[in-house]
């Protein structure tokens, strides 16, 4: 299970491996879940703040979940 402080770079190696682990990548998970994918690592990894990258982090950590 991911375990989520606050978006860094170590949260979006941990997305990356969880997601290496179920056997898919972020790139055919965010193509597969419409997501798109720059804009997910900019926002897991912490270079994007502002309230709809926050919206977006949330969507995108709840899918993972719901998908695990």
């Amino acid at each position: 299970m991911l375990h989520v402080d606050t978006p860094s770079g170590d949260l979006l190696k941990d997305v990356r491996a969880h997601l290496v682990k179920r056997g898919t990548s972020l790139a055919a998970f965010c193509k597969a879940h419409g997501f798109t994918r720059q804009a997910v690592s900019l926002v897991v990894s912490g270079r994007r703040a502002g309230p709809q990258s926050k919206a977006l982090l949330a969507r995108f950590l709840a899918t993972v979940g719901e998908t695990a």
